[in-house]
């Protein structure tokens, strides 16, 4: 015990306590030591059921992920999806609502969806909204939204396209549809569970930190975006997250790859002293599910 605290891997938090791991020491733990088990297949199998959605809706699939992977480990679940800015594009449709009214539907090659309602300077006829449609997916073949709208300003400044007045309107409906759209999503569930832990029940401070830390949830997602850059699940211990309030924390997160490409990533967020190698097993479990359900829908 006297050699593990000198090398840095044990501590006494106070005087009448007994050693802990430091970060250290579950960071020497999680590289060096556990083994993952392996999940039945038959468990396997539950879980993808659990968290088939009804319709093929991104949004959805990760909402029932994040609530199954909270429920199965006790902890709090988090997801983190993207949103059409960072996707490619399938179809824009729009659709007049009044004289100066649009609505602009934007869907992606992972089915996600999003629509907005659009002010625009000069009246649009149905007629007229056809035919921009039609004339941005012919353009857009390929491309994600903010390469289109790129592509689109591009050729806009050169002031002698003869799809000019095409390009402008385009230009300025993307423009508002796309400003109020996130960079990604965040869903998270389970965290009753986390509150519930004695790291924090019993220590009101701990608590408020906590639920702060969980409130400016940008400073975490920007830590995951990091993470979910790599394949393989990703562990980050107590202070190694650089998120204030969740010092006592430790979170796993596994990325969610479609063909060559990561879209976004599953994960669980709980006390430092959690069942890493079984957590770790679940996580991969259902971040496994998620992309094999979206793999199938990609094929259709």
């Amino acid at each position: 015990m006297a050699e593990l605290g000198e090398a840095g891997l044990l501590e006494q938090p106070h005087t009448s306590a007994g050693r802990v791991p430091t970060d250290r020491g579950y960071r020497f733990y999680v590289d060096a030591v556990m083994d993952v088990p392996r999940v039945p297949a038959d468990q396997l199998r539950q879980i993808e059921a659990l968290i088939q959605p009804q319709e093929l809706d991104v949004a959805q699939l990760l909402s029932r992920a994040v609530a199954a992977l909270s429920e199965l480990t006790q902890q709090a679940a988090f997801a983190v999806s993207p949103t059409v800015k960072q996707s490619t594009v399938k179809q824009i449709e729009l659709v007049p609502l009044a004289a100066r009214k649009i609505l602009c539907v934007l869907v992606a090659n992972e089915e996600i969806i999003a629509s907005h309602v659009v002010e625009v300077i000069e009246p649009m006829s149905r007629d007229e909204a056809v035919s921009l449609a039609r004339f941005l997916n012919t353009e857009l073949a390929g491309l994600s939204f903010s390469e289109l709208l790129e592509s689109l300003e591009r050729r806009m400044l050169a002031q002698q396209d003869a799809f000019y007045y095409l390009l402008k309107r385009s230009v300025d409906i993307l423009q508002h549809a796309l400003s109020t759209e996130p960079d990604e999503r965040f869903f998270l569930e389970g965290a009753s569970y986390l509150v519930a832990q004695p790291e924090f029940s019993r220590n009101p401070h701990k608590t408020s930190a906590l639920l702060k830390g969980l409130d400016a949830e940008e400073v975490l997602v920007q830590r995951l975006r990091q993470d979910l850059r790599t394949d393989g699940v990703q562990v980050r211990i107590g202070r190694e997250m650089q998120v204030p309030g969740l010092d006592e924390c430790s979170y796993l997160a596994a990325p969610v790859v479609l063909g060559s490409n990561i879209i976004g990533g599953v994960g669980i967020l709980g006390p430092k002293r959690m069942d890493y190698p079984r957590m770790r097993a679940l996580v991969e479990a259902v971040g496994g599910a998620v992309a094999g359900l979206l793999s199938r829908w990609d094929v259709r």
